[in-house]
């Protein structure tokens, strides 16, 4: 009789991995997380140079603005080496993929998402449509990414994405209702929450995909080496 390997519902795999990792694909897989607390520390180290700013009130994206105490603390480099990162990581799913197109998919638009850098560079204060819409392509490739990973692993892992997918698409919807208000110098009281809770639920995913990517691969030699039991 063959012995069976079970596996949890968040965990379990769907097609096949490409074997054991390297540590360059480990790097990469870090590298997911770590884009993450990189944008969180970094933007908390500005907002402390500015004393008036709220993070709940004030949208992240106004540390960076021309004049802001905040900006020289960000530009440009906590821009460059999030992107890096986050490239990086695109490019770590998409060597850890195996079969699975829907991780092919999810490394490519972690790419797309960090090659946008010299976008905002260019145009994120050119005009409110243009950061708006740079805004919307980030989002956008956050969707992306989470709808089709949701498909790469087991229930438990397809359930949690479709909770942070709701809470990214919920919570920037609400923020980005403040474009009118911000067009107008009206206050925005909650457009800094509401973004913070978005980011937050996006990198909470992104982190957990790069754990189960790396426990995948760490577990595939002792999936393979398993051995079979014949009957009789």
């Amino acid at each position: 009789m063959a012995v069976h390997h079970t596996r949890s519902s968040l965990g379990r795999r769907r097609g096949t991995a490409p074997g054991p990792p390297t540590t360059g694909d480990k790097l990469l897989l870090a590298c997911g997380p770590l884009s993450g607390l990189v944008y969180v520390l970094w933007h908390e180290a500005a907002a402390l140079r500015w004393e008036g700013y709220s993070r709940i009130g004030d949208a992240i994206s106004e540390l960076h603005l021309t004049g802001a105490p905040s900006k020289p603390v960000l530009d440009p480099w906590e821009g460059i080496v999030y992107n890096v990162l986050v490239i990086a990581f695109g490019i770590g799913v998409w060597r850890s993929a195996g079969d699975r197109w829907v991780l092919r998919v999810v490394g490519a638009q972690q790419v797309v998402a960090g090659s946008t850098a010299p976008l905002w560079a260019l145009f994120g204060e050119a005009s409110l449509a243009a950061h708006l819409a740079l805004a919307v392509v980030g989002i956008l490739a956050w969707a992306g990414s989470m709808g089709f990973g949701a498909a790469a692993f087991g229930r438990g892992f397809r359930l949690f994405s479709w909770v942070c997918l709701a809470t990214v698409i919920v919570f920037n919807a609400l923020a980005l209702s403040y474009a009118p208000d911000v067009a107008v110098g009206e206050p925005t009281p909650f457009t800094g929450l509401d973004e913070r809770i978005a980011f937050s639920a996006y990198f909470l995913w992104q982190a957990v995909l790069a754990g189960l990517l790396w426990h995948e691969r760490r577990a595939e030699p002792r999936v393979r080496s398993a051995p079979r039991r014949s009957s009789g």
